[in-house]
């Protein structure tokens, strides 16, 4: 079953050997999304929690050899922090997660003046400059010659 150690007991914090080869049961193309439910459910009835969190290497290596092969067992360092519980791989320490701001989109002159830097800043100034003298030039009324009457 579960290897324990007395000292990590101490601190809430425990090592599992979790068994997953109840994944090989499924479909091909639904092993690792099963598999990290088998693993979220193992620690949620052995560590007595509601929600578990499930570290970026822990994740890393359900997926590291594609979804329909997942491995067929994994060792897990968890601890429980209130009602939660956060896993990890063996060896890493885990990190919360924090999702990053959405960023804006730009469209395609912004994303290229951002590339070019200050200078085609200056010359874009430089052109709207331009174009402001001479709009009204380019206002006045052009006759039609035309041709063959």
């Amino acid at each position: 079953m579960a290897k324990q150690t007395d000292a990590h007991e101490t601190s809430n914090e425990k090592i599992f050997t979790i068994p997953l080869r109840e994944a090989y049961k499924k479909a091909h193309d639904k092993r690792v999304p099963y598999a990290a439910r088998l693993v979220k459910s193992y620690l949620r009835t052995h560590m007595k929690a509601e929600t578990v969190k499930m570290g970026k290497h822990l994740n890393e290596e359900l997926w590291s050899r594609c979804i329909s092969k997942p491995p067929r067992r994994v060792r897990v360092k968890a601890f429980k922090e209130g009602d939660v519980v956060k896993a990890e791989l063996m060896g890493f320490d885990y990190v919360d997660f924090k999702a990053q701001p959405k960023k804006e989109k730009r469209d395609m002159k912004e994303k290229l003046l951002e590339r070019l830097g200050p200078k085609a800043l200056k010359k874009e100034e430089e052109e709207k400059k331009i174009e402001g003298q001479q709009s009204p030039v380019k206002s006045t009324p052009v006759e039609k010659h035309e041709v063959g009457e």
